[in-house]
């Protein structure tokens, strides 16, 4: 199921777990281009209708409560769940903790009773409340060292159509320039430079732009 993530064998091990018991929900901690989403992605391919997926930046109370009274899926997965704003949050906590989903709206009523894993990922935790925090088993996703990140950066230039040439020198330049480099920055900038003839004065160009304008994930 997560053969296309690097690395992390404990959490998806954990996952495989989770996945094969009863609820246990899971939130996923971390830095910008660690690989979270992806494992939202590769369970959504995994059990296609079964699965509901969110951004919590996008998500609506409504939206998501008809989803899941609609689709009643079995795995709701929630990228960027601190987007998430708090009476929405109230909502999660009571289906993970009684497993009761409750809507009342213009003096109207609507109630049902759902089986659903809430796998979620998160930059971090301060703007979740404790009550739905506790609910979660949070696994924190380390930084990928440079041995890692050079290896799945590369692989990801490779796939978009870059030499292996422009792959290094991306990977390098990024790793080493950037206060906060990230798989992302290498894929967008991979994206920009590929059709460049000087590809050493195009990365140059990117990195720079991203350092002055704040191009970079924080």
């Amino acid at each position: 199921m997560f053969d296309k993530i690097f690395g992390y064998e404990g959490i998806k091990r954990t996952f495989l777990r989770s996945l094969n018991s009863e609820p246990v929900h899971i939130l996923l901690v971390g830095p910008p281009g660690q690989a979270k989403t992806l494992f939202l992605k590769c369970i959504l391919e995994t059990f296609g209708e079964k699965a509901f997926f969110t951004v919590g930046g996008n998500a609506s109370k409504a939206g998501m409560i008809d989803a899941l009274f609609e689709m009643r899926p079995k795995y709701l997965l929630v990228d960027e769940i601190q987007h998430l704003k708090s009476e929405y949050q109230t909502m999660l906590l009571s289906l993970m903790e009684t497993g009761i989903l409750t809507q009342t709206m213009h003096k109207k009523l609507r109630q049902t009773q759902l089986k659903t894993w809430v796998f979620a990922t998160s930059n971090g935790t301060k703007k979740l409340s404790e009550p739905l925090l506790s609910r979660f088993r949070v696994m924190y996703l380390d930084e990928y060292n440079f041995s890692q990140f050079y290896e799945i950066s590369v692989k990801k230039l490779l796939d978009e159509g870059l030499s292996e040439y422009a792959a290094d020198e991306i990977t390098k330049s990024v790793w080493e320039e950037l206060p906060n480099p990230n798989i992302r920055n290498c894929v967008q900038i991979g994206r920009l430079v590929k059709n460049e003839k000087n590809i050493e004065m195009a990365i140059a160009d990117e990195i720079q732009n991203f350092r002055r304008y704040g191009g970079y994930e924080q």
